[in-house]
């Protein structure tokens, strides 16, 4: 069974997804994901609303390196093997993620959105769209 991992990103590292065909990573790499202690704290919340939480959990993890270079955030949908749980909605990936893992790719609508905020106005990506991502980001 896999397990459904959000990794944030900025528009500048879909060119390394498209020229190595994974998503970079370092030896260990923090993501978000919806965690046995997130369904346990959020009882009969529905699994898409989970994971939408995890998704802007991975959107404001990107905002560090956003503010650096004054990119879009993205995030990258991925279905991976296995993960290590961390704290509330964070997990550590620890192989590799293949672009055939990914399936799909959220974007900021506009950079600048602050901490805590754009959630609403994430732009939705076919994995099938990465060239066109990339092209845009320039």
């Amino acid at each position: 069974m896999s397990v459904r991992v959000y990794l944030p990103l900025i528009m500048s590292d879909l060119a390394a997804v498209q020229t190595s065909g994974a998503v970079p990573l370092s030896a260990r790499r923090t993501a978000h994901a919806v965690t046995a202690g997130d369904r346990a704290d959020h009882p009969g919340e529905d699994e898409e609303d989970l994971e939408f939480e995890a998704t802007c959990q991975a959107l404001d993890s990107a905002a560090d390196r956003r503010r650096t270079t004054g990119e879009r955030r993205v995030v990258v949908a991925a279905d991976v093997a296995s993960v290590v749980e961390q704290d509330a909605w964070t997990v550590v990936v620890e192989a590799p993620v293949a672009l055939s893992d990914v399936v799909s790719f959220h974007v900021e609508e506009s950079a600048g959105t602050a901490l805590g905020e754009g959630y609403d106005d994430l732009l939705w990506y076919d994995v099938t769209e990465l060239d066109q991502l990339v092209a845009e980001a320039g």
